[in-house]
């Protein structure tokens, strides 16, 4: 499904496939965040599979590696994409504060 007349369908392959890992998983978001998970995965997956393709290690264990990389990767991204979050949550909600000291209406 490499070609390019093959990418709308492997597309779809792979992001029912996202769909389906997430949904065993038990993950239950309505949020935003159902949708950068299963793109997150897409990603992680596609490539996992792409460097599959070349490794020539015994049972896959570099491919295995790989894609325990990306998952610690990944992981830590979410971390950091949360705790950035929450700062931005909190600054705004302080300068909220601060113009309603100021005698603002907000």
């Amino acid at each position: 499904m490499a070609q390019p007349s093959y990418i709308p369908a492997s597309t779809s392959e792979l992001w029912s496939l996202a769909d389906e890992i997430w949904f065993l998983a038990g993950d239950t978001a309505l949020d935003t965040s159902w949708y950068t998970k299963r793109a997150s995965l897409s990603a992680v997956y596609a490539a996992a599979e792409v460097f599959q393709t070349q490794d020539l290690s015994t049972e896959f264990k570099d491919t295995e590696k790989f894609l325990d990389a990306r998952l610690d990767e990944l992981r830590r991204f979410g971390i950091a994409r949360s705790a950035v979050g929450e700062w931005v949550e909190y600054t705004g909600m302080s300068f909220v504060n601060v113009l309603r000291s100021k005698g603002v209406r907000i």
